[in-house]
């Protein structure tokens, strides 16, 4: 794929992706329950998304930690989330940590950022394989998310023709592509996580079945007009939630 066919500019990511607090969660959170027994283990891999920008509070009111407290209360509970981290990047920083924490369920919401960076399909399918092959090898039910609809968020339509009022401003002062072409490139990134999904045993949270979620639930944006919201975070965890299988739940929930 032509690598300049793209919904935002990698230089937006100054603007949108660094008001994290902190470089990502702490390795092992402080909450987590002492480790006894054979613990479940539930690792989440992960962007901004996952460090939880965008929410009132992250340190509580990030999706992983929603999810945590939600469906996996008695798991051991680390989040390797890094603000502003493409597929590649987690590669390098997050897989080798999570798979040496012998994980027994580990979430995945890797692809904004490397529309951002303009990474190819082809490129990211690639490393997504590699991702997924490691972390399912060693016994982890893997589960990751596809994209949802980003042609509804306010910061997108700010950077488009006619932008709405009140809103947030366009952060690269540029005009973006039609929201056709940017719903096809979501399309074959999401195409490429269902397909490495299904060879690679994982399970897809389809975040894409939200539809055009900043329209239609404009509370699940925050205020930057880009990351999940705290209503947004809930919505996502309840998304993983109802994929997680119930063996798992179980194992989780005994009394240790």
């Amino acid at each position: 794929m032509r690598r300049g066919a793209w919904w935002l500019p990698r230089a937006g990511l100054v603007v949108i992706l660094t008001s994290c607090v902190g470089s990502g969660g702490t390795p092992l959170d402080p909450g987590a329950p002492p480790v006894t027994g054979d613990p479940v283990v539930y690792v989440a891999i992960g962007a901004s998304e996952t460090v939880g920008v965008g929410t009132d509070d992250p340190l509580s009111q990030a999706w992983p930690k929603v999810l945590w407290h939600s469906a996996l209360p008695e798991a051991v509970f680390y989040d390797l989330g890094r603000s502003g981290s493409t597929l590649a990047e987690a590669l390098t920083e997050q897989a080798g940590a999570a798979e040496a924490l012998r994980p027994s369920v580990v979430t995945v919401w890797l692809n904004v950022n490397d529309r951002v960076a303009r990474v190819p399909v082809a490129t990211y399918r690639r490393e997504l394989a590699t991702l997924l092959d490691g972390l399912t090898a060693g016994g982890a039910t893997v589960l990751v998310a596809t994209t949802p609809r980003i042609d509804g968020l306010p910061v997108y339509r700010a950077c488009r023709p006619d932008p709405p009022l009140g809103g947030p401003g366009c952060p690269v002062g540029a005009i973006l592509p039609p929201p056709t072409q940017v719903r096809a490139l979501v399309d074959a990134y999401n195409m490429a996580i269902r397909d490495e999904a299904a060879r690679a045993g994982a399970i897809v949270v389809d975040l894409q079945a939200f539809g055009n979620a900043p329209v239609e639930h404009p509370d699940w944006v925050a205020a930057d007009g880009f990351h999940p919201s705290t209503a947004g975070a809930r919505a996502v965890a309840k998304a993983f939630a109802a994929q997680l299988p119930v063996a798992l739940t179980t194992a989780a929930a005994a009394p240790r």
